[in-house]
């Protein structure tokens, strides 16, 4: 009699178990509510400061650097901020224009990583901020000119951690970022 009374208890227990296991579907009623993405998609420079409310954005398409020549891949923009999305080499490079009080402390870059070094450049008279693993070689640049902040970030392609652009590769780039 024990036997029998322990076996109905086990398996009630099982059966109480793999009934909490059971994926079941939202009601009708339920909705699932994210985070809206607050980024657009655009097909020009243009239309990226014409979106993110910006007088213009340049992202030093057609520029050459070491790497080859820069070609915007993607652009997009949210309200107060644009962006170019650049595939070149190995690398993913990404330019930002914004208006300040979009960013933290004028940093629009989006990169809060930790670095190794971290330095400051004049640039065509603008003081350019960079921080990077490799000495002299900038992962995140982040500027401030007249009334708008300016960010590239570089990262190497496939997880290399340490890239970073040279000087002469950063100083052709800031000066065509408008």
């Amino acid at each position: 009699m024990k036997k029998k009374v322990l076996s109905i208890i086990i398996a009630l227990m099982f059966v109480l178990i793999f009934a909490g296991c059971s994926k079941s579907e939202p009601a009708e009623s339920e909705e699932n509510v994210g985070m809206p993405n607050p980024w657009s998609d655009v097909a020009s420079a243009e239309e990226a400061a014409k979106g993110a409310g910006i007088d213009s954005f340049s992202a030093a398409e057609g520029v050459e650097i070491s790497l080859g020549t820069v070609k915007p891949e993607v652009y997009r923009c949210m309200d107060g901020m644009a962006e170019a999305k650049i595939p070149i080499a190995a690398v993913d490079m990404t330019i930002r224009k914004a208006r300040p009080e979009t960013g933290e402390n004028g940093d629009v870059s989006g990169d809060y990583g930790e670095y190794k070094h971290e330095w400051t450049k004049e640039i065509d008279g603008m003081e350019v901020k960079c921080f990077g693993n490799r000495e002299g070689e900038a992962t995140r640049s982040i500027w401030t000119s007249g009334d708008y902040c300016y960010s590239i970030v570089a990262y190497g392609a496939g997880g290399d951690e340490d890239f970073g652009l040279s000087e002469a590769d950063l100083e052709a780039l800031v000066k065509a970022v408008k």
